[in-house]
């Protein structure tokens, strides 16, 4: 029933057990708070590549879909390996694992998860195709991607040692995801995109009850 089966880490082991069940192993080394954890199970598929770090490891790349999105993911594979290069140029942070999953599902409530090299997203937010998706769309599929990408070092690996600062890894990671979008784009659109968004929301919030 859920042939597919992922958690944080990576994969050391797996095999069948009796009564048509299965079984996998995931070894993750670093501490994590339990907001981090997850476990992934269904009928999914995978899109598949490789990304090799400035210290020279390959890490192996899967954004996993139910089947009907499959064809869907080539813009956010793209995405996800701009992330790394870019995290390694602009901040020296280099991944720290051999496997990098991502889960795309159509039913799943959060919006995106960061859960350390299992990012779990909802899928109107990181598929596209270029019959159906806009400029705008691709660069916050873009955008998105990165971001829960980023927060392996910002928010993973250093951490929260309370939920007080909760606002001080979001805060510096939907920085970190800017920049990313500044660098590989425009600028001042994307600032102008920034100062948009705060105006209509964060001021209104700021100034009510």
């Amino acid at each position: 029933a859920f042939p597919v089966l992922l958690s944080n880490g990576d994969r050391v082991a797996g095999g069948d057990l009796p009564g048509s069940r299965h079984y996998a192993v995931f070894v993750d080394p670093w501490p994590k708070p339990c907001y981090l954890f997850c476990i992934v199970a269904g009928k999914l598929v995978a899109t598949e590549d490789s990304f090799r770090t400035a210290h020279g490891a390959d890490v192996a790349l899967r954004i996993w879909t139910e089947a009907h999105n499959a064809h869907k993911t080539a813009w956010a594979m793209s995405s996800l390996r701009q992330a790394f290069r870019w995290d390694e140029e602009r901040w020296g942070r280099v991944y720290d694992l051999g496997q990098f999953n991502v889960v795309v599902v159509d039913d799943f409530n959060m919006g995106a998860m960061e859960n350390k090299s299992l990012n779990v997203f909802n899928s109107r937010l990181v598929l596209a195709t270029p019959e159906t998706a806009t400029d705008y769309s691709f660069e916050s599929v873009q955008g998105i991607i990165g971001h829960e990408y980023f927060h392996n070092w910002t928010g993973n690996r250093v951490t929260l040692s309370s939920w007080f600062h909760l606002t001080l890894k979001e805060g510096l990671t939907v920085f970190r995801d800017q920049e990313f979008t500044s660098d590989l784009n425009s600028r001042s659109v994307k600032r102008i995109d920034d100062v948009r968004f705060m105006r209509e929301h964060q001021f209104g919030e700021d100034g009510g009850a």
